[in-house]
């Protein structure tokens, strides 16, 4: 992982005008694919259950307005 966190300084070291731009991409993709694995989630009631016990989730509000929301 060293290597690739290598990488990357040296290319925005590289390109101060690009990394902004291309960096933005992956976060939004990352942002994106979590909303999708959370809409998926929460729409299977076992999933969405297993979910809220393992992460000790005590506002099950949160986890409905999730839902609504997706």
């Amino acid at each position: 992982m060293s290597e690739e966190i290598d990488r990357w300084i040296k290319f925005m070291k590289d390109n101060p005008t690009k990394w902004k731009a291309i960096h933005t991409k992956i976060i939004n993709a990352y942002i994106k694919r979590a909303i999708e694995k959370r809409k998926q989630l929460f729409k299977n009631p076992i999933e969405r259950e297993r979910f809220i016990a393992e992460y000790n989730v005590g506002n099950k509000k949160w986890v409905k307005e999730c839902m609504d929301n997706c």
